[in-house]
């Protein structure tokens, strides 16, 4: 009777653990929520997806706000994100820089991230640069580097609206 009592604890035991594992093995940092319906703007590459939204908090000021998620099995390391203010001659000025908060970004895993720029009037638009280290082969490294062109643009990277 004992020996059944036992059985059943850790048979619960192993359901509810289970059953707090949540869907699919999404991980998310904070309280991101996904699918990011609120973000306006979104780029993706092979290995990633990354959302945001553009605000303005004070003048001249911009911040872009998001998450990136690792869209495939493979894991993305390193990654970094830039943000750069770009003058009326196409001359890159004012620059903002961070990392992701974790150093691996998992298979369906969201990190957020948050850049902000005080640059003044004379900018034209913002381009975002973004890498990353990516496995290429079993115990390979690779490093990707990517660029999105005018990131706060009305018409640019605009995220399909449901419904």
């Amino acid at each position: 009777m004992r020996m059944r009592a036992v059985f059943l604890v850790i048979l619960a035991l192993g359901l509810s653990a289970c059953a707090g594992a949540g869907t699919g093995g999404t991980t998310m940092l904070g309280s991101t929520p996904y699918p990011p319906e609120v973000y306006q703007h979104r780029v993706s590459t092979n290995e990633v997806e990354i959302y945001w939204t553009c605000t303005a908090p004070g003048a001249g000021t911009q911040r872009v706000e998001g998450v990136v998620r690792n869209s495939k099995g493979g894991v993305v390391k390193f990654m970094e994100l830039e943000l750069d203010a770009v003058d009326a001659q196409g001359r890159y000025g004012a620059s903002a820089k961070t990392a992701l908060p974790v150093i691996q970004l998992f298979a369906n895993q969201i990190a957020p991230f948050a850049l902000e720029l005080s640059a003044g009037a004379e900018v034209q638009r913002l381009d975002l640069f973004y890498n990353y280290d990516r496995d290429a082969a079993p115990g390979d490294a690779l490093q990707v580097r990517f660029m999105a062109r005018d990131v706060c643009s009305p018409t640019q990277h605009r995220v399909r609206q449901q419904g």
